[in-house]
């Protein structure tokens, strides 16, 4: 086999790669290109809500539900790289990850919206005080 330079001896290992070793290495390559404006929306979303995240305290829980539609598009992307030759491309603790990122929020969103129907009276005293312990 006859073996091919590449860019690699850079960082430390002054070898070359077998034509396979070459082909796999750009096939990778290939794979990161289509991956990564999906990576990126979802690392921006997540700044999104967790900007948001960030700022919300008892007396403005409601701010929370504006982030439902950030949610959404993160789901969508979710469902992208998930189906198809992108699920194929991440390795399965990434997209377990970020599954527990989507359900983590949609469990935030939905106690944010159980407290604040809760402070406008549309539950029981007992969900609010529980609602009030998990904060």
């Amino acid at each position: 086999m006859m073996e091919h330079g590449c860019d690699c001896h850079e960082h430390g290992h002054g070898h070359g790669h077998t034509a396979e070793e070459m082909a796999a290495l750009q096939e990778k390559q290939r794979q990161l290109v289509i991956l990564k404006p999906h990576m990126v929306k979802i690392q921006a979303l997540h700044d999104k809500i967790d900007a948001v995240l960030s700022k919300v305290e008892k007396d403005n829980i409601g701010l929370l539900l504006t982030q439902k539609k950030n949610l959404k598009a993160l789901q969508r992307e979710y469902r992208e790289i998930t189906t198809g030759q992108l699920a194929q491309m991440l390795p399965p603790a990434v997209m377990q990850v970020e599954r527990e990122y989507i359900d983590n929020i949609e469990d935030i969103l939905h106690h944010a919206r159980l407290f604040k129907r809760g402070l406008q009276g549309n539950v029981t005293a007992e969900v609010v005080k529980n609602l009030e312990q998990s904060l």
